[in-house]
């Protein structure tokens, strides 16, 4: 059974783990391994959750999500406010064991009861993350723009995904 809910403290070593496990197989070949090691050791860092935890629990809209699969924490997903009708999908990441059973639909779906009054919820993915972009387009979401962003170094092209939410 899929249970989503919203993050604590204690999902912090959690979300650690699925963001090794699922960064390795969703952006190796895309991004060096010394990258991605990199980017892991500072974006996930015990005291940058923390901060994003605590954020989130004193939010009116609490956006940080964790998904359990008969009680095992399997996926996270965050967004962050544009404006009153518009957010950003920062982070959706499952462990590729959990795959193609509806948590990633779930986190959609979820988004847009806790998010009202959600007009649109849009996502960058690198152009070159296949999978990622075929999770989008099956849930609905339709291909906007694309931009360059580097980071350390790695310049990689990046498509915006939007989805219209009709209420």
């Amino acid at each position: 059974m899929i249970t989503i809910r919203f993050v604590t403290s204690e999902d912090i070593p959690h979300v650690q783990s699925i963001a090794h496990e699922t960064w390795i197989y969703t952006y190796e070949g895309i991004y060096s391994k010394d990258f991605i090691h990199k980017f892991l050791s500072r974006a996930y860092s015990n005291e940058n959750l923390s901060r994003a935890v605590e954020r989130d629990l004193q939010s009116p809209k609490r956006s940080f999500l964790i998904a359990e699969f008969n009680n095992e924490v399997v996926g996270y997903a965050q967004t962050s406010q544009v404006n009153e009708e518009e957010y950003e999908l920062l982070r959706i990441y499952v462990r590729p064991d959990y795959h193609k059973i509806g948590i990633g639909k779930g986190f959609i779906q979820e988004y847009i009861q806790v998010l009202k009054p959600i007009k649109k919820l849009f996502a960058w993915v690198a152009k070159e993350n296949h999978r990622g972009r075929a999770f989008y387009e099956k849930s609905g979401f339709k291909e906007l723009e694309e931009k360059i962003e580097t980071i350390e170094g790695q310049s990689k092209k990046q498509i915006k995904y939007v989805l219209e939410i009709l209420n």
